[in-house]
């Protein structure tokens, strides 16, 4: 009985663990294969929701308060709506006072009625974001992060601008007083894993205070 209890208990031949080494080797990492790839899809995910978020929530601001430009001095007849507009930055005023024109004193009161926009690298850091300024000094403001900066002539935000009917582009430096339409463009783009999650949005801005 003893000698047949000890034969049975001889264990594993090397070629068994050999064959079961391979195998368990084999199943972890295709487990891990697949965890990796969890991680990739989630963190790409995460990435793209931020990027839409962010381009959603900086083009609502933009829109809103380009819509509501208003001309430079209604009452003493100068309808300008920009004091400058490019490809890549715009300049107006907000009447906030109802007096009929726009003002921004240094001293901050009233508060100052001049808007900016354009894209800037904040001090220290390492990505690009879309600058607000609203005040004499022009000191921007980040309104959002992340936006996918290229170079000077593509700084992921993009201005364009129309006549009334829509089809008619004013080119920069051509006559304001034309503009009725702006298209406006914000290209955004976060990376914290392997791949960027990017999101370019545009809106059509009607000009209310355009009146011919």
């Amino acid at each position: 009985m003893r000698e047949r209890l000890l034969r049975d208990e001889s264990g594993f031949t090397f070629p068994e663990m050999l064959v079961t080494i391979m195998v368990m080797t084999t199943t972890m990492l295709a487990l891990y294969s697949i965890f990796d790839m969890s991680l990739r899809v989630f963190s790409f995910g995460n990435d793209k929701t931020e990027a839409v978020e962010n381009a959603r929530l900086g083009l609502e601001k933009m829109e809103r308060e380009i819509r509501a430009a208003y001309p430079y001095d209604k009452a003493a007849g100068n309808s300008t709506l920009f004091t400058s507009w490019t490809a890549n930055s715009i300049t107006f005023g907000n009447d906030l006072d109802g007096n009929r024109k726009i003002e921004c004193s240094s001293l901050g009161v009233p508060p100052c009625e001049v808007i900016s926009y354009s894209v800037y690298q904040p001090s220290g850091g390492s990505t690009y974001a879309l600058g607000r300024a609203n005040s004499s000094a022009g000191t921007l403001q980040p309104v959002v992060e992340f936006v996918d900066y290229v170079d000077s002539s593509n700084t992921g935000l993009k201005f364009r601008y129309f006549e009334r009917d829509g089809v008619t582009e004013i080119l920069p430096g051509g006559n304001e007083s034309r503009i009725t339409i702006v298209k406006v463009e914000l290209r955004t783009k976060v990376q914290r894993g392997a791949q960027p999650g990017t999101q370019t949005l545009t809106t059509d801005v009607a000009l209310r205070n355009r009146v011919n």
